[in-house]
């Protein structure tokens, strides 16, 4: 029995894996104004991406990749003007994130997982597949907000060729930090903004019969806006989770984050 309920939480802290994801590109381009976080046609920005090492948290040097996000055109989505940031990996367009701006705040277009963080088959069984606008910036805030907040019940998580009855509270929030300035590869980014993602699942599984209440799992990630420039910076630390269930002894699990830093941009 221990080991059963051992193997179902590693299944489900697993799926919280990274994906860390090219175009070429020239100098840095402010626009004069000031303007919370960009959102032309043209734009194109360049970052570094690096591991980070699960049982250190340290940076992983050896496991640098690269993405670029370039700027399309505009569109109405879900009430909201939004601007598609195609991000390529070696020159491939892997995805496409949307962003929309409101006065002080700033949208994604997302599932409760923020892009670039990879899930495995079985988180997505958990986790609504369905995108909404989520403010993951808000540059008034004084207090957190709640970017997202659902209860999932009724799912059915496939193990061992049964299935396992699982439903779980999953909520986001989001918290500004400081505003300063932030040197980024050698660049000064003065007006820079600090903001914390948190997110909460707090499952329970029910096996024979029995319901077991799980320690909440909680996921962090930052990101630093510049004005002017946009995301400078976004980092999702290494995953350093303990979990106690009653009647066995606790889980560990670590996992590796990332780091993704601006080499270079151009905002039109």
């Amino acid at each position: 029995m221990k080991i059963f309920l051992r193997s179902v939480f590693i299944l489900i802290v697993m799926g919280l894996t990274i994906g860390i994801s090219s175009c070429s590109d020239d100098t840095t381009t402010p626009t004069p104004s000031a303007d919370i976080m960009p959102l032309t046609t043209g734009s194109h920005y360049v970052y570094n991406v690096i591991r980070l090492d699960s049982l250190t948290g340290q940076r992983d040097l050896n496991a640098v990749q690269v993405d670029s996000m370039v700027v399309g055109g505009s569109s109405l989505k879900d009430g909201k003007t939004a601007y598609a940031f195609d991000v390529f990996r070696s020159n491939v367009k892997i995805r496409t994130d949307l962003y929309a701006k409101e006065g002080q705040t700033v949208w994604g277009y997302w599932q409760f997982i923020p892009p670039g963080i990879v899930l495995t088959e079985l988180i997505n069984t958990i986790i609504p597949q369905t995108r909404r606008w989520s403010k993951f910036a808000d540059f008034n805030a004084t207090t957190e907000w709640t970017i997202a907040d659902t209860n999932v019940t009724g799912v059915s998580v496939p193990f061992n060729g049964t299935t396992i009855p699982l439903s779980s509270n999953i909520s986001m929030k989001g918290k500004k930090l400081e505003t300063s300035s932030v040197a980024i590869n050698g660049a000064s980014f003065p007006n820079t903004t600090k903001f914390e993602l948190t997110l909460t699942l707090k499952p329970s599984i029910t096996i024979f019969g029995n319901a077991f209440q799980v320690d909440p799992i909680v996921v962090k990630q930052y990101i630093w806006i510049a004005q002017n420039v946009g995301i400078v910076k976004e980092e999702f630390p290494a995953l350093d989770l303990k979990v106690t269930i009653p009647g066995i002894e606790p889980i560990q699990f670590k996992g590796d984050g990332f780091v993704r830093e601006l080499l270079r941009y151009s905002v039109k």
